[in-house]
């Protein structure tokens, strides 16, 4: 089956449709100035900006845009008259103007006519000064009536004079008004009001000149990117130039960003203030930072202005590139927040936390080892000098005094060894990590099965429960060091056998990837003190889910707090690069403050939360922002900017300003993770990331990542992030020495098995597909790309991708079709395998008597708004009542019919009335007929539905296409699908409530492709760009049947000969 073709077909309509957007101002059957007239062909559209048809004017239509009437005249002489008009005022017959002898008795040419041509049996008022003698010229149109024995008959025609219509002047009304407030304008042209803003002189007929726009063409335009401004209102249609924003291009960027459009965030600069049009920072970089545009951290070992610091004695070799404090402590011997004092005399070691033995002489020990260079004092012995020598015997004659003496000196030993003792029988009570006993694997499997919910383990932080897990539970005071060396620590795939890998490790339920998964440590792996402390207890959401130590952020603390430097966020490397994430908790009521403090100490630019506010009716992070305006969270103001709504996720964009600076921050919110583990099927978090990684890409800040504990759902998209970095650079996966390098540094990183699963699935899609955004402006390069045979007559690179496709895509458990199933619902069902998942299926609650809950329907969502579409089946005379109840319980008041109406077909419900004043009820609903018109290709009826219980009433608009039969897989008419795509969307703008109702006959063939043009078309409008994969993708989750049908070659061609370029 050449499933290809179907493909091709969506790619050569969509390039219809980005013509047509690009190149149509005014929709199908409309054209000249603000598209005010309406076209008059014979057949097909009229040219958008005069009118003109290249089929000709209908019947009594002439003129330009086949505006004038034939049966009058528009002027006193009508020179112009092209109608076809053929009786004079007596009512006699018009003969043929190409009569010999009229021809040469009074010399009549083309040239004479309008139509230059010589015309037929119709009226005219030829130009010539021969004729003038005729007396007929001067009254308007004329003809000749016959010729009888060397004598002509001729007749003024019955054209009554009339003026142009509102809008129009002229003799022949060929001009257009251009009034202020599209007022008309008189028959000379002049306006009452002057002329309309981009039109001047006494007519308004001329357009300002490049460069100029508005009224009386006074105004100059913007800083636009490329080509000049509307010349009207002085919009800039391709954008600003570096350092300016705002639909006319003369805002100058705020304080912080620069660019075209003011998209780019200023680097680190001094004060926050770069150049608006090339971002350069002008008074110098901030501390910790380099480069012209100051977005480049200091190199390892440098920090400070200019990154020219260079760091002292850091025991990780690293100090903070701001700052050049030693995060981690100073090297043996050193000491100081920047670790650049050596050690007083008399300690020595880490930070010169230890103190000297007894040295000789009381000299200093060495600075770094605490050895004594010059031994020890005559009481001590060892390398440190800190051991008592031992005891030495006495002789029995010894005096008292040296008796007393060597008595004392083993009652101090004695002292000693008991005070040792005692320490450590105390530190072993609290069981020393390192001898631990460790479960064995057959213990773990038992006890420790991977877990499949994402909260599954988490232990809500309230006080009691806190403290008593922190005081009795000694795996949550101490490290559990699991054992990792009997583990399998990687697993690397290559790309080319990834799908064969996940679909050996996919048999009998998963179990190889739950096995994998299970070589995992799970549980703590570092101390975790800070987050212990008292003072920092309830900063942590989960009384299990806390901080390393070791990894954690630490904050500034602020004045009197020592112990407000901890958040409970952890620090993760990504791909070749340290510190590229933060993982973080969702932020609670207690530590909105310290999140905010976070991102503006890092130098943040990108939030990434993977959770919604509230989940299954529990609070899973508080609402860090405020929806308008600023709000003051400690020291930093947040202030809203913009929010940019999509199906699957938010874009929000904020101004953040603290100490007299500011900086631009966007959230990407993916709002469609339930937590519930892993999600259906990985396109939408695809598309979620590369809107992430488009944003700021040269920014070396870390990337805030948060769902509500920070580990299941964040783990899952950094491993993601991380993993397709290296498959982009080695072409291997290895996702589980990834997720092992993630939990060395927080907590049980990718929460559940079902989540890694996921993220070997969505690499899967990621590495097979490919890059498959087209942007608006190059898709006819790439399209052609797409379609070039290969040069060994192999498969396109398109048809490479249709077979990505239906690779990827994936059958549907049968377990979501139960209630289809039902033995009271099989009936409803046209088409047995094309069914309604339960996921997506509408319940129907209004009562009617003899129903119950179920529809053969499904949701379908947008490009940017969830459930936008409710796709389904013609309704079969049993459904009727369910179809009209759907609408009215989901406020849907748009209606798509795309099949035919057979009425010799049974199976088909004729499900509204066709009578005016007549009225279908299915009680508490009526319906009832208000309107309906119709031409060749489109019918629309406006309808009534009524609620008598609710005493409501609703008007639904349906739509139903003509020219789609049931043997074509396309329309033969692309025009015409586009056309009820622009009135749908033109209804939807003024009335349109709720999803769209989209049905063909079976609920696929012919809804799939016009759901997937209106969201291919919805992404090019509001991204401008275009992604066929992914729309496919996206339709074919819940219905596999969209979009599957062959075309033949011969049909795509013909379409293609059609489409305007």
């Amino acid at each position: 089956m050449s499933n290809k073709w179907f493909i091709i077909f969506i790619l050569l309509f969509l390039f219809l449709l980005i013509s047509i957007s690009s190149a149509r101002v005014c929709p199908l059957g409309k054209f000249g100035w603000h598209c005010k007239f309406s076209c008059f062909c014979v057949e097909g559209d009229c040219d958008s900006d005069a009118g003109y048809c290249p089929s000709g004017c209908k019947k009594n239509r002439y003129g330009p845009g086949c505006q004038l009437l034939s049966v009058y005249r528009y002027s006193k002489l009508a020179h112009g008259y092209l109608g076809n008009a053929d009786r004079t005022e007596s009512g006699k017959q018009c003969v043929l103007w190409n009569n010999t002898v009229f021809v040469e008795f009074y010399g009549l040419k083309a040239s004479n006519f309008p139509d230059k041509e010589i015309p037929g049996a119709v009226c005219r008022n030829p130009q010539d000064q021969s004729l003038n003698k005729l007396g007929l010229t001067d009254k308007g149109p004329w003809c000749f009536t016959n010729y009888i024995e060397d004598s002509t008959y001729m007749d003024t025609c019955d054209l009554p004079l009339r003026g142009c219509d509102p809008g129009r002047f002229g003799e022949m009304c060929e001009f257009e008004c251009h009034c202020k407030n599209e007022e008309p304008c008189s028959q000379l042209g002049s306006c009452p009001h002057g002329c309309h803003p981009g039109w001047m002189n006494t007519t308004c007929q001329t357009r300002c000149e490049s460069g100029h726009y508005g009224d009386g063409c006074k105004s100059t335009c913007g800083h636009c990117k490329s080509a000049p401004c509307d010349f009207e209102m002085g919009d800039c249609e391709d954008g600003c130039s570096a350092g300016w924003k705002g639909s006319l291009c003369k805002t100058g960027c705020d304080t912080g960003e620069y660019g075209e459009n003011c998209q780019e965030a200023c680097g680190a600069c001094i004060e926050g203030t770069c150049d608006s049009g090339t971002g350069q920072c002008v008074r110098g970089c901030q501390d910790g930072y380099t480069g012209a545009l100051c977005k480049t951290e200091c190199d390892a070992g440098r920090y400070g202005t200019n990154c020219s610091g260079t760091c002292g004695h850091c025991l990780s070799g690293n100090c903070h590139f701001v700052s050049g404090a030693c995060m981690g402590g100073c090297s043996p011997g050193w000491q100081g927040e920047k670790c650049q004092e050596a050690c007083d005399d008399f300690s020595y070691g880490e930070n010169c936390s230890s103190k000297c033995g007894a040295c000789r002489g009381l000299t200093p020990c060495h600075k770094e080892t605490g050895l004594c260079t010059e031994g020890c004092e005559p009481e001590f012995v060892g390398n440190l000098c800190l051991d008592l020598a031992p005891p030495i015997k006495l002789p029995q004659n010894s005096s008292l005094g040296s008796a007393l003496g060597g008595v004392a000196a083993v009652l101090i030993v004695i002292a000693i060894a008991f005070v040792v003792f005692i320490l450590i029988r105390r530190k072993r009570k609290r069981k020393d990590p390192l001898s631990m006993k460790l479960k064995t694997d057959e213990e773990r499997k038992s006890t420790d099965f991977p877990p499949s919910k994402e909260t599954d383990g988490l232990i809500a932080n309230e006080s009691s429960m806190s403290d008593h897990l922190d005081d009795t539970d000694p795996n949550l005071n101490e490290p559990i060091y699991a054992n990792v060396n009997s583990k399998k620590q990687s697993s690397p795939v290559q790309l080319p056998d990834l799908f064969e890998y996940i679909r050996e490790n996919k048999k009998n339920e998963c179990e190889g990837f739950k096995k994998e998964f299970n070589e995992l440590p799970h549980g703590l792996m570092a101390l975790c003190d800070e987050a212990r402390k008292p003072a920092n207890k309830p900063k942590n959401r989960y009384g299990n889910i806390t901080a390393y130590d070791h990894s954690r952020v630490v904050l500034e603390p602020l004045p009197n707090d020592p112990n407000s430097d901890y958040i409970n966020a952890n620090f993760v490397d990504g791909y070749n690069r340290k510190e590229a994430y933060i993982a973080s908790q969702g932020p609670t009521k207690v530590m909105i403050r310290d999140f905010w403090r976070m991102v503006w100490q890092k130098r943040v630019c990108k939030i990434v939360m993977l959770t919604n506010l509230m989940e299954a009716c529990k609070k899973k992070c508080e609402q860090y922002w405020s929806e308008e305006g600023a709000a003051k969270y400690g020291d930093i103001s947040v202030e809203m900017l913009d929010t940019a709504l999509f199906n699957d996720f938010t874009i929000r964009t904020f101004k953040i300003a603290a100490n007299g600076s500011s900086r631009i921050v966007k959230q990407f919110h993916f709002t469609s993770w339930s937590d519930h583990g892993a999600l259906i099927y990985p396109t939408p978090l695809l598309t979620f990331r590369r809107k992430v990684r488009m944003y700021s890409p040269d920014s070396t800040a870390p990337v805030v990542v948060h769902c509500s504990a920070g580990i299941g759902r964040s783990g899952t998209y950094i491993a993601l992030d991380y993993l397709l970095d290296q498959a982009k650079n080695e072409s291997i996966v290895d996702i589980l020495k990834c997720a092992q390098l993630m939990r060395a540094n927080r907590i049980n990183m990718i929460q559940t098995w079902e989540q890694y699963v996921f993220v070997y699935e969505t690499l899967l899609e990621a590495s097979l597909a490919g890059e498959t955004t087209i942007p608006h402006s190059a898709f006819r390069a790439q399209y052609e790309e797409l379609c070039r045979p290969a040069e060994d007559e192999g498969p396109t690179q398109m048809e490479k991708q249709f077979q990505v496709l239906q690779k990827l895509t994936t059958s549907i458990d049968s377990a979501q079709f139960k209630e289809a199933l039902e033995p009271e619902n099989v009936s409803k069902n046209r088409v047995k395998n094309i069914l309604p998942a339960r996921r997506c299926r509408p319940n129907l609650y209004t009562q009617v008597e003899g129903c119950n809950n179920y529809i053969n329907a499904m949701f379908l969502p947008g490009y940017i708004h969830r459930d936008s579409f409710i796709v389904t089946q013609m309704p079969l005379p049993n459904t009727v009542a369910d179809f009209w109840r759907m609408l009215y319980d989901y406020n849907s008041h748009t209606v798509v019919m795309l099949n035919e109406f057979d009425r010799n077909d049974k199976s088909c419900a004729l499900y509204w009335p066709e009578e005016y004043g007549y009225t279908v009820e299915y009680d508490p609903l009526s319906i009832e007929l208000l309107s309906s018109t119709e031409d060749n290709n489109v019918s629309i009826r406006i309808f009534k539905l009524s609620n008598r219980i609710k005493k409501e009433e609703r008007a639904i608009k349906q739509f139903q296409l003509k020219t789609w039969t049931e043997n074509q897989i396309v329309p033969s008419n692309p025009d015409a699908l586009m056309h009820v795509i622009e009135m749908v969307y033109d209804w939807m703008k003024q009335n349109g409530k709720g999803p769209i109702t989209v049905h063909c006959m079976n609920g696929a063939k012919k809804s799939g492709l016009f759901c997937g043009i209106n969201l291919m078309f919805e992404r090019m409008q509001r991204d401008h760009e275009v992604d066929v994969f992914q729309t496919l993708k996206t339709i074919r989750v819940n219905r596999p049947q969209f979009i599957e049908d062959s075309v033949s070659p011969g049909l795509i061609q013909h379409h293609s000969h059609g489409f305007r370029g």
